[in-house]
């Protein structure tokens, strides 16, 4: 089936022929970089920053990588010509030998992550776990911290943990956090967390609907005074939280804003890959596009 194909550094090969050392530094230290784009009837969202992210995160693990986005952007349409439907597309950066030269891109498409829609209508709950991710703004195979949050919520039933730090809610295990404190839509300073694509998209369009945005420290024992609070990621987009360990944000409701931004974002998803479709219709597929 066309979803077990695999890019390895452009080359296109069933999955189970994508293999690399048990020695491989990428094995024993995490030595790599990867994203994770959504891809809608063959379209990626914005292609480009995700590219851009993970060439970022290799320059700071010195991961040098001897091609230019360009033509990694290429693999990515020449990959997802065989594939039809929608897919979340990881693109993984590694270091698989002691050797210079022996990098390697892989590009896996995977289910892509849908959520219910009273996910959306009433919110979902979330607890906190305290660690936090090495190298924050690097988006690295190390998610040992992610992972552990994860198995925390599931087992306390929730949806989301969000990582903290000294009494600071930094970030999901798998998504960027928002609360609306007295007036402002506030989220963590970027040096301190993942710069995620969703999460500039969303301050963008909270700053163009008129909405007071700042960056700063959001703290656990501040909880109780949060209006509204929200997560955002790539399969998730924005997902109301309406409860941080048993506290009830808010009114325990979906509020105002963060129903406003819901809408903003759908539309502008919507609007963004039919302007792309149309692109890719009148000319060649070209790597620039997705950007």
């Amino acid at each position: 089936m066309t979803r077990y194909l695999v890019s390895l550094n452009g080359s296109i090969v069933p999955a189970d022929q994508a293999q690399i050392s048990l020695y491989s530094p990428a094995v024993w230290h995490g030595l790599g970089v990867y994203e994770s784009i959504e891809v809608i009837n063959g379209i990626p969202f914005h292609l480009d920053e995700h590219l851009k992210r993970l060439f970022d995160s290799a320059a700071m693990i010195e991961l040098v990588l001897p091609w230019t986005m360009d033509e990694v952007a290429r693999w990515a349409y020449d990959l997802l010509e065989h594939l039809s439907g929608d897919c979340l597309l990881r693109v993984i950066a590694l270091d698989i030998s002691e050797g210079a030269e022996d990098k390697l891109v892989a590009m896996l498409p995977q289910l892509l992550p849908r959520y219910p829609t009273q996910y959306y209508q009433e919110g979902v709950r979330a607890v906190t776990y305290k660690g936090c991710r090495h190298m924050p703004t690097c988006k690295s195979l190390n998610t040992l911290v992610n992972l552990l949050a994860r198995r925390q919520a599931t087992s306390l039933g929730a949806h989301e943990a969000i990582l903290c730090s000294a009494g600071k809610l930094t970030e999901g295990s798998r998504s960027n956090i928002f609360a609306v404190y007295k007036g402002e839509v506030v989220t963590p300073p970027r040096d301190q967390v993942l710069p995620g694509i969703t999460r500039d998209i969303v301050i963008r369009l909270a700053s163009e609907a008129g909405y007071a945005v700042r960056e700063r420290n959001l703290w656990l024992a501040e909880v109780d005074q949060y209006a509204e609070f929200f997560i955002t990621s790539t399969s998730m987009h924005i997902i109301p939280v309406v409860e941080i360990d048993g506290v009830r944000v808010g009114n325990g409701c979906v509020g105002r804003v963060t129903s406003d931004l819901m809408q903003r974002f759908a539309a502008y998803h919507q609007t963004y890959l039919e302007t792309l479709r149309q692109g890719l219709r009148s000319c060649a597929p070209m790597a620039s596009q997705g950007r």
